[in-house]
């Protein structure tokens, strides 16, 4: 029986090449794309899995109070791990991560800037077992000086794992030995390409390290067992009152609840300030995985549609059959069987098109995802799954609809009568194109925030700035080296200025509390503050709107000067006299602190986030190198000058820069990498909806070839024909389009509710991308629209 039913399909397919293809392309295509999707949710639900005590690893998050306001912090104070440790059994080991960021290391032939710095516990490796290739993780920390790399680093340097063993990399002027390279394939919210022992930068992040009013350490701890978190959290409190209030300065948060965090939430955490690395979101987790039930469905709906075109062809078929005898279960397998088979050959085209682009879709997501995990048991019975689900799920009505004829009506009627089929049919049609304009118009507003953010005035000017990476060489010699090259660029004809920042436009900022007399009343409140030296307001062209700029004629701008945005003069009530107004960091040893001028409010955090009141101070001998260079120069010549300067002082270290346009944009990666996607899925359920279109398109022409030949012999024109043919076709997409409009518009406005600074969602966006489906799907449908306009209407009317 069964091999009757595949006989009968691979009958049918041969016969009807056209057909065929149509319907395997269209789920190929569907299925593809859907498999992509499960690839890169699978991806980002599998994030830090991979350890080997995942289900008893927790970070330690805190909740900070300043200002009044509660600040949801991923990091956490330096001497918390080693108080929980003393303090609660439960607690097997804790280890803190501090990430320090972009840092040169070099041998004596080569120095490169590795992204990702991390300094860790000796512990850590017993803590996050990150897969050793070469070395040991519990004597990796041991040598007082070690250091352990990812691979890729261990193949920048030496050439391989095997080769750097035992080899000296110098950071700073500190040399380390190679004890250990680490496998970083599998997906981590952990991001280090080098991990140096904390105890190595102890004396330069002292005070990170052992005090309890910065929150720059990452703390994970082993537990037991999982079944102690809930204990171990209910007792986190009682700590905080015994051992931390009291230590807590003033100089920080007020208030601090700390929260024990599985493992494996913490890269879906986006919802936490200053996080290790960056972060996943849940939302677009959800929204891809919504997406590729539509695509998955939009392509299902496809075969609906064809197999219903053809069912005038197919309703004789039924006939003869159950005239032979066969009963209606029978019929209805038969399909089911066709269907399954189609889409079993559309799988495994799927695959072969998922492993071409796979690359691209890396490339694009940046991920480093292989098609290896579809062998696994569990996906590859998945993915069984999904073949049938699809097989009988879009071969189901088709089956049953063709199965329902008589052998008595079909067998003496040329068509047959299809009202309910027609209306559902329609009805599908105008959902394919309802879920296919949400995402296009979806994809219109994304880009037109994408447009709006790189285009908005900033309040600085971004363009012609070059930024240069200073490596850590010491302080004296950093200090005097900065200020030199300073000096030497500026003798350049191209370099209009220079200056220096600690912060970068789009940077996280330093949150530190000051000491500001309001009316006589001295108050404490934290606030954004970041230090830069001198001549950066004309480097960045920050409008100077009172006071002036920093001097390096007046020595006391060092100590004493401070100079403040719009919005922190408007939030102390010193707006238009704010020059010598009393204020200065709760920290420092003056009191003489003055405001000694006032900027125009401008974006130095991204637009996700509104301008806030800001503190620059002065201190001009460190941090990231900025050039403005002219507008007019030549900026290959000038980055060959600017690096002829570097290699006079720092002839060890290449010239690590990039434009700061550039780098700013950087922070919306998340929104560029959705757009990209989104585009690319927009553009296949638009061509997967009008194959749909295309297969309706085709039975409606079928089903009006007499009344059209009778309308030619009267006197109709091609064009009215077509017109005719058209109208409804147009209407369901207006359908579509009305359907559309409201959901996007409610879906996206949510969305732009996560920028400060956003576009608007103009009526604009939704017409263009209805007119252009309007237009793709017209001339879908005017295909076969022409070509029952132009056939001859005698062959038309002799078929009865």
């Amino acid at each position: 029986m069964l091999y009757n039913y595949w006989l009968t399909t691979w009958r049918n397919v041969t016969r009807n090449k056209a057909y065929a293809a149509i319907n395997i392309v269209g789920l190929a295509m569907g299925i593809s794309a859907c498999i992509l999707i499960f690839l890169y949710i699978h991806d980002e639900l599998s994030y830090d899995k991979h350890f080997s005590d995942a289900d008893r690893i927790y970070r330690v998050v805190s909740d900070a109070s300043l200002n009044g306001d509660i600040h949801r912090v991923a990091a956490s104070p330096g001497p918390l791990a080693p108080a929980l440790v003393a303090e609660y059994p439960e607690v097997v080991h804790a280890t803190r991560l501090l990430p320090v960021g972009e840092q040169a290391l070099r041998t004596d032939d080569k120095a490169f800037y590795i992204k990702h710095v991390m300094y860790a516990d000796s512990n850590a490796f017993e803590v996050l077992d990150f897969p050793f290739v070469a070395g040991n993780p519990a004597t990796a920390f041991k040598h007082p000086n070690s250091v352990v790399l990812t691979e890729e680093v261990a193949r920048k340097f030496f050439g391989g794992a095997a080769e750097a063993m035992g080899k000296v990399l110098k950071h700073i002027q500190t040399p380390l030995q190679v004890t250990g390279v680490i496998s970083v394939a599998a997906p981590s919210h952990i991001k280090a390409d080098v991990f140096i022992p904390l105890h190595v930068g102890a004396g330069e992040y002292l005070y990170f390290l052992s005090s309890w009013d910065n929150l720059s350490a990452y703390t994970y701890l082993k537990l037991h067992n999982p079944e102690q978190a809930a204990t171990l959290q209910h007792k986190l409190p009682g700590f905080y009152e015994r051992k931390v209030k009291g230590q807590l300065s003033g100089n920080g948060p007020t208030d601090l609840r700390f929260h024990l965090q599985h493992l494996t939430e913490a890269y879906m955490d986006n919802a936490r300030e200053y996080p290790i690395s960056e972060v996943g979101d849940k939302a677009y987790v959800y929204l891809f995985a919504v997406v590729a039930a539509f695509i998955l469905a939009i392509a299902s709906i496809n075969y609906i549609n064809l197999a219903t075109a053809r069912s005038a062809k197919r309703a004789r078929e039924v006939g003869l059959r159950k005239v032979a005898g066969a009963s209606r279960t029978q019929v209805v397998l038969q399909f089911l069987a066709e269907s399954v088979f189609l889409t079993l050959i559309a799988t495994f085209l799927a695959l072969v098109i998922v492993e071409l682009i796979l690359p691209t879709f890396n490339a694009v997501t940046e991920k480093q995802i292989d098609t290896v995990f579809l062998l696994t048991p569990g996906l590859a019975v998945a993915l069984v799954m999904l073949i049938l689900l699809i097989g009988v799920g879009a071969g189901s009505y088709p089956a049953f609809f063709l199965s329902r004829y008589k052998p008595a009506e079909v067998l003496k009627a040329h068509q047959i009568p299809t009202a309910g089929g027609a209306i559902l049919r329609k009805a599908l049609v105008v959902v394919q194109f309802t879920v296919s304009l949400v995402l296009i118009m979806g994809t219109v507003v994304v880009y037109s925030q994408m447009l709006f953010l790189k285009n908005k005035e900033l309040g600085f000017n971004k363009e012609q700035v070059i930024a240069v990476k200073i490596p850590a060489i010491g302080w004296v010699k950093q200090k005097e080296n900065l200020a030199l090259i300073k000096k030497e660029l500026l003798s350049l004809p191209q370099v209009l200025h220079t200056s220096s920042t600690q912060s970068l436009p789009g940077q996280p900022v330093n949150v530190f509390p000051f000491l500001i007399d309001i009316d006589h009343k001295v108050i404490k409140k934290s606030l954004n503050n970041f230090r830069v030296g001198y001549n950066y307001l004309q480097v960045m062209q920050v409008k100077l709107v009172e006071g002036r700029d920093f001097s390096e004629s007046i020595q006391t701008d060092h100590q004493n000067g401070y100079i403040i945005n719009q919005a922190a003069a408007r939030e102390f009530g010193w707006t238009g006299n704010a020059v010598g107004k009393s204020i200065r960091g709760s920290w420092a040893d003056t009191t003489n602190g003055k405001v000694i001028g006032v900027v125009q409010d401008f974006n130095y955090k991204s637009l996700h986030s509104k301008i806030e009141p800001l503190v620059i101070m002065l201190d001009p001998n460190f941090g990231t190198l900025l050039a403005r260079i002219n507008a007019r120069a030549n900026v290959a010549a000038t980055l060959k000058n600017m690096e002829r300067v570097w290699q006079n002082h720092f002839p060890e270290y290449p010239m690590d820069y990039h434009f700061l346009d550039e780098s700013f944009q950087q922070q919306y990666r998340a929104e560029a990498k959705m757009l990209t996607i989104f585009t690319y899925f927009s553009i296949l359920t638009i061509i997967v909806a009008c194959l749909g279109l295309f297969g309706l398109s085709s039975y409606t022409a079928e089903q009006r070839t007499k009344e059209i030949g009778i309308r030619k012999v009267l006197g109709s024109t091609v064009t009215g024909i077509v017109l005719l043919l058209s109208r409804h076709f147009a209407m369901l997409v207006l359908l579509a389009v009305a359907l559309a409009v409201p959901i996007t518009w409610y879906s996206m406005h949510v969305w732009l509710q996560d920028f400060a600074y956003r576009t608007e969602i103009s009526w604009w966006l939704f017409a263009t991308a209805g007119l252009v489906s309007m237009l793709i799907a017209l001339l879908t449908v005017s295909f076969h629209a022409i070509k029952a306009a132009t056939a001859d209407p005698v062959k038309a009317l002799r078929a009865d």
